[in-house]
């Protein structure tokens, strides 16, 4: 049947009909954009493919080197390479502090071997008895064994001495060269090469040192127990070379 046969009234009808069909259709289909997978920032894009600024990793430092020097509790010296090392000064703390006394801090017999110090104050110093009379020029060594019991805030590491010549000065200091920021529960001997200090050149070694002065960490809250001292002679082979300077 044509159009021109059509009733008004059936136009209308046909009109209809044709709009409820065009309904049940499904709507085309537009396109959809996935977002960015993740991780896309992590390779240099951003979500529309733009460069970003890398992003430098979190810094892990590196740990600190074990030093090649044992105690020997049997015969109370210190080995390297299986032999004793010479030391002119010796303090093991067997029942007592051995005169070494404490600034911002306590110091206690330890339970058996060594002595308990406890950094209570900002700047907490650890100082041997006052004169020790070591020729600087033979012992070039200081070793100082701990074992952390106590996490501190911030570690320091640094040795200072005086002589006849000068008092303990920023201007006069070393810092080991082994076994820096001890871990919790662990022995650890921290060896301060007094031939390449930080600080005084060849101070040490054309003088007579009267004290020694130890600086573990730089602010209060941490505690040691300081199993031995030793100043003593370098044996050869134990310190590495320093590294030469670039032209």
């Amino acid at each position: 049947m044509s159009a021109r046969a059509l009733h008004p009234a059936g136009l209308a009808a046909l009109a209809l009909t044709l709009g409820l069909a065009a309904c049940d259709r499904p709507a085309p289909r537009r396109p959809h954009l996935a977002a960015p997978p993740p991780g896309v920032a992590e390779f240099g894009l951003s979500a529309v493919g733009a460069p970003l600024a890398p992003v430098a990793p979190p810094a892990i430092p590196a740990p600190a080197a074990a030093a090649p020097v044992t105690w020997d509790r049997a015969n109370q010296v210190f080995l390297f390479k299986g032999q004793p090392l010479r030391a002119e000064k010796l303090w093991t703390f067997e029942g007592a502090t051995d005169g070494f006394v404490a600034t911002g801090g306590e110091v206690a017999p330890a339970d058996g071997l060594g002595m308990t110090y406890r950094e209570v104050g900002a700047d907490p110093i650890l100082r041997s008895p006052r004169g020790l009379n070591v020729d600087g020029h033979v012992r070039t060594l200081v070793l100082v064994r701990v074992v952390r019991t106590l996490a501190g805030t911030g570690w320091d590491g640094t040795l200072y001495y005086a002589t006849p010549g000068h008092k303990e000065s920023a201007a006069f200091h070393a810092k080991p060269v082994f076994g820096g920021d001890p871990p919790l529960n662990t022995p650890t001997v921290l060896i301060f090469d007094m031939k390449h200090p930080a600080a005084g050149g060849a101070d040490w070694t054309s003088s007579l040192i009267d004290q020694i002065r130890i600086d573990l960490d730089a602010t209060g809250g941490g505690e040691f127990i300081v199993r031995q001292v030793a100043i003593a002679q370098d044996p050869g082979g134990l310190i590495p070379e320093p590294a030469a300077a670039k032209p």
